[in-house]
C-alpha cells in the first residue's frame, strides 16, 4: 500500500475508534438523522468520502503545514472532552467531526484544502442543537405562514392569518413543523454548496448560488403553502393531507433544484459563456500542481505522533470521565399538584397533539384555575434528563406562533414567602383587542433561572459537576381583565402561593 493509501486507512481507523468510543453519542445521532430534515445525511457522507476518495492522487508524499492539523485536534479533543464530561451529544458530534479533519490534515498537510469543500460537507451531517433547530423552525412556520397568506391574498383567496394557522373560513391550514421548510433549506443548502463546488464560474457567482439556496428555500415553500390552500379552497381540503400533500412536497423540492439550475444559467448568459448548464457542473475544479518544493518533500512524522497522543489522551480522560445515566431523583408526580390553591380552583388538561412527546417531557402540568370570573393558566413542563437535547421550549418562541404579539418584555425580581426572590420572565403579549400576562422561569435543580442563556450555562455546569440535567419551565398566563397592574396583582398573588409548591415537583 502507497503513503497516501496508508494515510487514508489510518484516517478510517480513527474513525470507527471515536465512534466505538462515543457511542452513546453516535446512537443520538443516528436518531437524529431520522428526521426527515436530516433524512439526506447518509448520502451527503457517501458523497463528501468519494470526492475525497477521488482526489487522492493530487496528495504529495509530504504533509507540509501539518502542525495547523495538530492544533485543530487538540482544541476539538477539548470540545469532545467537555461533551463527554457533560453528556451534551451535540459538543460530541461536533468534536468529532473536528477531531478527524485535524486528523487528516496532519497527515496530508496544507494539501488537504484541496478536499475542503468534502470536508466542509462532512462537519454539516451533524444536525443542529435540539434548541436551534426548535428556533429555526419556529421563526421559519412564522415566515412562510406570513409569504403563503400573501401568495393567496395575490390569488385572489381571502384568508386570516393568525400566527402559524391561515383561516380559509371554511377551512383552518396550520403551518405545523414538518412544514416549516427546513425540510427543504438544509439539503437545498448541500445541493448548493456542491454545485458552488463544481460550478466552472468565479468565486462570486459560486457564493450568490450557494446563499441564494436560502431565499429559494423559504419563498418556494411559502408557494407551497399558498397552493395547497388554493387546492383546499376548489378541489378538496383533503389535498392539506396524505399521498397528494407529500407529492406537491416533492414537486416544490425539484423546483427548487430546478431554479438554482437555472440561476447557473443566467450566470453563464451574463458571463457570456457558451454551452449548457450542465456542461458548466459537469467535472470537479482543476487542481493546483504540487509545488516542486514539495514534491520531495518527506512525510514528517512528529506532527503525526503528536496527534495521536493527544488524541489517546484524550480518550483516556474521556474513559475516566464518561459519565454514567442520571439516576431519577425521587419527585411526586404531577397528577397530585393540587387543583385547590387559597381559593384558586384548577382543572388539568391533557396536550391535544401529543406536544409532551414532541418536547421530551418526563411529566408536565397543564391547567387553569378560576377564583371568580378571574382564570388563569399553568403549565410546568418537567425534563428527567437534558442530555439527549431535549430542553426547555421558551415562551419567546412558541407564542408568536400561537398569534400572540410580544408588546413588553421585562425582567422582574418579585419577593416571595419566606424573604427569598424569583426572578421570571415577564411578557405582556397581544392578539387584537385580547392582553395576557405571561411569567416564566425556569426550575433547574434547585435553581430558579429568569431567562434561555442563564439556563444553559447551568445545564453545562452542573452536568459536569453534579452529573445532573432535570428540571422544568414554569409558566404563568393571565388575561388581562380591566386594568394591566390589577391582573398582576392576581397574578402575583398565586404565585406566591403556588411557589412553595414546586420542590416537590421539580427536584432541588
Amino acid at each position: 500500500m502507497d503513503s497516501v493509501g496508508l494515510r487514508f486507512v489510518m484516517s478510517l481507523a480513527l474513525a470507527v475508534a471515536l465512534a466505538v468510543l462515543c457511542r452513546d453519542a453516535v446512537a443520538v445521532w443516528a436518531e437524529r438523522i431520522g428526521e426527515p430534515r436530516y433524512s439526506h445525511v447518509p448520502l451527503v457522507q457517501l458523497l463528501a468520502l468519494y470526492l475525497i476518495w477521488i482526489r487522492r492522487a493530487h496528495f504529495g508524499p509530504g504533509n507540509p503545514g501539518a502542525w495547523v492539523g495538530v492544533a485543530l485536534v487538540a482544541a476539538a479533543s477539548c470540545v469532545l472532552l467537555v461533551g463527554v464530561v457533560s453528556a451534551i451529544w451535540s459538543l460530541i458530534q461536533y468534536g468529532l467531526v473536528l477531531v478527524l479533519i485535524g486528523f487528516f490534515w496532519t497527515l496530508f498537510g496544507a494539501r488537504a484544502r484541496i478536499v475542503a469543500i468534502p470536508l466542509l460537507l462532512l462537519f454539516m451531517t451533524v444536525p443542529l442543537p435540539y434548541m436551534l433547530d426548535v428556533l429555526l423552525s419556529g421563526r421559519m412556520q412564522l415566515l412562510s405562514s406570513d409569504l403563503g397568506a400573501r401568495f393567496l391574498r395575490g390569488l385572489g383567496v381571502t384568508v386570516f392569518l393568525e400566527g402559524n394557522l391561515i383561516d380559509l373560513g371554511f377551512y383552518k391550514l396550520q403551518v405545523v413543523e414538518a412544514c416549516s421548510g427546513l425540510n427543504y433549506m438544509y439539503p437545498l443548502i448541500v445541493i448548493g454548496l456542491l454545485m458552488a463546488f463544481l460550478y466552472q464560474a468565479p468565486l462570486a457567482a459560486r457564493l450568490m448560488l450557494l446563499v441564494s439556496t436560502i431565499p429559494i428555500s423559504i419563498l418556494m415553500n411559502s408557494l407551497r403553502i399558498a397552493i395547497v390552500g388554493v387546492l383546499v379552497k376548489y378541489v378538496d381540503s383533503e389535498a392539506a393531507d396524505g399521498f397528494l400533500h407529500y407529492f406537491e412536497g416533492w414537486v416544490i423540492f425539484l423546483s427548487c433544484v430546478l431554479l438554482l439550475l437555472l440561476e447557473v444559467k443566467l450566470f453563464n448568459t451574463l458571463r457570456g459563456v457558451e454551452g449548457g448548464v450542465m456542461r458548466s457542473l459537469s467535472a470537479l475544479p482543476a487542481v493546483p500542481p504540487l509545488p516542486a518544493a514539495q514534491a520531495g518533500c518527506r512525510f514528517n512524522l512528529a506532527p503525526a505522533l503528536a496527534a495521536t497522543g493527544i488524541i489517546a489522551v484524550m480518550a483516556v480522560l474521556c474513559v475516566i470521565f464518561v459519565r454514567s445515566d442520571e439516576q431519577p431523583r425521587p419527585r411526586v408526580d404531577f397528577v397530585l399538584f393540587p387543583m385547590h390553591i387559597d381559593g384558586w380552583s384548577g382543572r388539568r388538561f391533557p396536550f391535544a397533539n401529543n406536544e409532551d412527546e414532541m418536547l421530551g417531557l418526563s411529566d408536565y402540568l397543564l391547567a387553569e384555575y378560576t377564583r371568580g370570573d378571574q382564570a388563569l393558566g399553568l403549565y410546568i413542563g418537567y425534563t428527567a434528563s437534558q442530555r439527549r437535547g431535549f430542553e426547555p421550549h421558551s415562551p419567546k418562541a412558541c407564542l408568536p406562533g400561537a398569534g400572540w404579539e410580544i408588546s413588553e418584555m421585562t425582567l422582574e425580581t418579585l419577593p416571595m414567602p419566606g424573604g427569598g426572590q424569583l426572578k421570571v420572565t415577564r411578557l405582556l403579549i397581544a392578539h387584537g383587542q385580547e392582553q395576557q400576562i405571561v411569567y416564566y422561569w425556569f426550575r433547574q435543580r434547585g435553581q430558579d433561572l429568569s431567562n434561555e442563556y442563564a439556563m444553559k450555562l447551568a445545564l453545562l455546569r452542573d452536568s459536569i459537576t453534579r452529573n445532573r440535567t432535570d428540571g422544568a419551565i414554569v409558566r404563568l398566563r393571565m388575561p388581562v381583565q380591566g386594568s394591566v397592574a390589577s391582573s398582576e396583582r392576581d397574578l402575583v398573588d398565586f404565585l406566591e402561593q403556588m411557589y412553595p409548591l414546586l420542590p416537590q415537583y421539580v427536584p432541588d
